[in-house]
């Protein structure tokens, strides 16, 4: 009798962004025997590093020894003509907000996770926060400096200090500023990664994360986990009342910017129970200690049993609008 075949699994990490190790890290995902795991790096200048090729030119078997073959991406995305689903672990920029999306959209290939539109918003901090508040998710007060336009009074009076300091789109150039006269380099820090800056209030209170997960049903929100200098301790200990509403905020942030398959949410819980929301994750890094697989273990879905239904949600629900 046969055996069947495996669905057979692209895992694509790396990329060019500044969060390219990151993403390496995440790439060794632990997928339990049920499903073929192909390892495809991109290096930061755009190369796609496919395992060396079998008999075809269209099949990808790993190989041991780690022998490869450098393509330029047309050519890499051609290759993967015998793979049944992508998992896109790469970060940042050029990957993370939505052009690997669209590219996979255009060859037909499911892959796990958000769309291009909520891959895109979600990592532009202006446009993340317009959704939200069009939606009626609390989110700290901001401004948005363009075209290297300074931050006035009414807009110092406005925030208060703390503020972070961060570019709207892309990694790095984050400052986390206390006294007015620290602004201008963190602007100018943030500038060099983003033209456009975002200056946000920063609320005292515990940040937490919240995990998202859609497989096959309504979007579920994880017990949420406090994050630390040190990683995530979950589940938090919050106000009373925190929890649940960070986690039906959770959802309905998930939902507002149409994400698909899995997103990490954060938001800060002030010591009165009064929640903003900080960020939404729409491919987060997945190595079994990071955030996103810590507060789902601790919901009681272990690492193996979430990439598992991650994958399979991404074959079933296959590629264009839903």
């Amino acid at each position: 009798m046969d055996t069947p075949e495996k669905t057979r699994v692209a895992v694509v990490f790396g990329g060019g962004s500044t969060e390219h190790a990151i993403s390496s890290v995440s790439a060794a995902l632990d997928a339990g025997d049920e499903f073929e795991i192909v390892p495809i790096g991109v290096t930061s200048e755009g190369r796609w590093v496919l395992p060396a090729a079998a008999s075809t030119s269209t099949d990808l078997v790993p190989v041991a020894g780690g022998d490869v073959t450098v393509v330029d991406a047309r050519a890499g995305v051609a290759r993967l003509a015998g793979i049944d689903v992508v998992f896109p672990v790469l970060r940042g920029a050029f990957g993370h907000e939505g052009t690997i999306q669209g590219l996979l959209e255009m060859a037909d290939l499911p892959y796990v996770g958000s769309g291009v539109f909520a891959s895109s918003a979600a990592l532009d901090r202006d446009h993340l926060r317009k959704l939200a508040v069009a939606a009626g998710l609390p989110v700290a007060p901001y401004a948005v400096l363009r075209g290297g336009a300074p931050l006035d009074e009414a807009g110092r009076a406005r925030l208060a200090l703390p503020v972070v300091v961060l570019p709207a789109r892309g990694t790095g150039g984050e400052t986390l500023v206390g006294d007015w006269a620290e602004l201008d380099a963190a602007v100018d820090a943030a500038r060099e990664v983003d033209g456009k800056v975002v200056v946000a209030s920063v609320p005292a209170g515990v940040r937490v994360t919240v995990g998202v997960l859609e497989a096959g049903g309504a979007p579920e929100a994880s017990v949420p986990g406090e994050l630390t200098e040190d990683g995530v301790t979950a589940p938090a200990e919050l106000p009373h009342g925190a929890e649940r509403a960070v986690r039906d905020l959770a959802v309905r942030a998930f939902v507002a910017l149409d994400c698909a398959g899995l997103a990490r949410v954060d938001f800060t819980v002030t010591p009165a129970g009064e929640v903003t929301l900080d960020a939404i994750d729409t491919m987060p890094a997945f190595d079994p200690a990071a955030p996103f697989p810590a507060v789902w273990s601790a919901s009681g879905v272990p690492y193996d049993t979430l990439v598992s239904r991650l994958i399979r949600a991404a074959v079933r629900r296959g590629t264009g609008l839903h």
